[in-house]
């Protein structure tokens, strides 16, 4: 439930629960102002036919004064008026009366309510003061006029409190909605526009109260975020740019390694070029023979030009251009241009995997990453072995599980294996910070590692490491599986 409703509840109940209270006693009072009333004016009348029923009595006779109660019976219209006699067997009280008619002083009265015709009547008697005689006027009235008068006043309090609570509630809701409900819909709305990112279009309340403190306070903050965010953004460029400078770094400083190790794949077809062209120079070969040579030297021109074209696309810069392409592919081509380098090393490279396995994936920053861990794996060997690459499709859920937000999907899995000496617990922690490398001088500047995390975490995957001291290190890179195009297909 909204705040102005709770609030407007809130008084209302408190406006009702006073009004109540108010009619309650209000009704009490008037109903007791209205019964003293009534049994003053019976009491009145009582006293005022006693005196004249004892005078009558007295100068005329007992008839006379009986006739005159007879005649004020007639004429008082609601009211009874008749003669109690308590030694009179026609006249005598009820016996659970007679002891209450007996303690009656002269000047006094007593008022009861009991039964009578056609209801409930209130009695009234007064003592008449005749010497020799125990009587009294007994009044009485009818209830149902006071009842009804009792309805009445509770019917009348009862409207006048639902007239006044639906004023106040008609008052509250309104002067809520105004004083509260319209600026807390408006700091809402503020609110909402702040959880899009937009500090922009600052909040002016026109009121003196807490919230156009709080509206300040918000403006304020606007201004502040705008700054950081302002501040972010030119910080998030000079990183993006410091670690796109780190990777062509790191790329280059790859590149020198494998220009060593190219050098020797170089080497060969350039000397069965120089030899059989020197022959077709010379003249030391036959027609057919020359063609065969000039064939030869085509194909070794076409395999350096290949090895030079994968040096210079893997050493060029540029940024994230993600785009459908199959992953093993990638990976035998990362290989073919890493194998010479191993060979160096007395490592043999091997490649397990079946195309095609897609992703959407920039292939020249995947390939990086690849090169980067399979370098690491060949260098963590000090001994003739082998690098296992394999690339195949896994389901998989990200790092942290269902409780950070993760779910099972498709990957591509990309592992790589050594059967190295592995690396000790107390390194894994810090095996993806930038310069961190257990290598030594010369070997790594500790990039690698850390660019690879990066490229990885930029695809919307992740990289994972298991090794165990004596026993080789796998590295596990994960990419989102894609479906090919529908051209592939075909």
């Amino acid at each position: 439930m909204n705040l102005v409703p709770k609030l407007s509840l809130t008084f209302i109940a408190g406006v009702s629960l006073i009004l109540t209270v108010n009619g309650y006693v209000r009704v009490r009072r008037e109903v007791a102002l209205f019964e003293s009333g009534r049994i003053h004016d019976d009491v009145q009348v009582g006293k005022t036919l006693a005196i004249a029923v004892t005078s009558v009595w007295q100068t005329d006779g007992s008839e006379r004064a009986m006739a005159l109660v007879k005649r004020a019976d007639a004429q008082e219209g609601r009211l009874r008026v008749r003669w109690v006699g308590l030694d009179d067997p026609l006249s005598r009280p009820a016996p659970r009366d007679r002891a209450a008619f007996l303690q009656i002083p002269e000047d006094g009265s007593l008022t009861f309510v009991g039964p009578g015709d056609g209801g409930d009547r209130r009695y009234t008697i007064v003592p008449v003061a005749v010497p020799g005689v125990r009587g009294a006027l007994q009044i009485s009235e009818p209830m149902e006029e006071e009842r009804t008068y009792i309805h009445h006043t509770i019917l009348d309090t009862a409207l006048t409190a639902l007239m006044l609570d639906g004023f106040c509630a008609a008052l509250a809701m309104f002067v809520g909605a105004w004083i509260v409900g319209r600026p807390m819909g408006l700091l809402m709305e503020k609110a909402r526009r702040v959880g899009r990112g937009d500090f922009g279009d600052p909040l002016r309340l026109e009121q003196r109260d807490e919230l156009s403190r709080l509206a300040t306070e918000m403006n304020a903050m606007c201004e502040r975020l705008l700054e950081a965010n302002e501040r972010t953004s030119v910080e998030m460029r000079g990183r993006l740019e410091m670690l796109e400078q780190l990777r062509h770094a790191d790329r280059l400083m790859t590149v020198g390694k494998l220009a060593s190790g190219i050098a020797h794949e170089l080497g060969t077809p350039l000397n069965v070029i120089e030899a059989r062209a020197t022959m077709i120079a010379n003249g030391e070969t036959t027609a057919d023979e020359s063609v065969s040579y000039a064939r030869v030297v085509v194909r070794g021109a076409e395999r350096m030009t290949r090895i030079i074209r994968q040096l210079l696309a893997f050493a060029r810069p540029g940024i994230l251009q993600k785009s459908r392409c199959d992953i093993v592919t990638v990976a035998q081509r990362t290989v073919e241009l890493l194998t010479p380098l191993a060979q160096k090393r007395n490592v043999s490279l091997h490649i397990t995997g079946t195309s095609p396995l897609y992703a959407d994936a920039d292939a020249g920053q995947i390939e990086q990453a690849i090169t980067n861990v399979t370098m690491n794996a060949a260098q963590a060997m000090d001994h003739p072995g082998m690098v296992e690459l394999t690339v195949d499709r896994a389901q998989a859920t990200p790092p942290g599980g269902a409780d950070h937000g993760g779910t099972l999907g498709s990957y591509v899995r990309i592992r790589v294996r050594d059967d190295g000496h592995g690396i000790p617990p107390e390194h894994l922690p810090r095996l993806f910070e930038p310069f961190f490398t257990t290598k030594d001088v010369g070997e790594g500047t500790g990039l690698g590692l850390a660019v690879t995390y990066g490229i990885v975490r930029e695809h919307g995957g992740w990289i994972a490491v298991a090794s165990e001291v004596g026993g080789g290190t796998t590295f596990t890179i994960h990419l989102p599986a894609a479906l090919p195009l529908p051209e592939e297909h075909s």
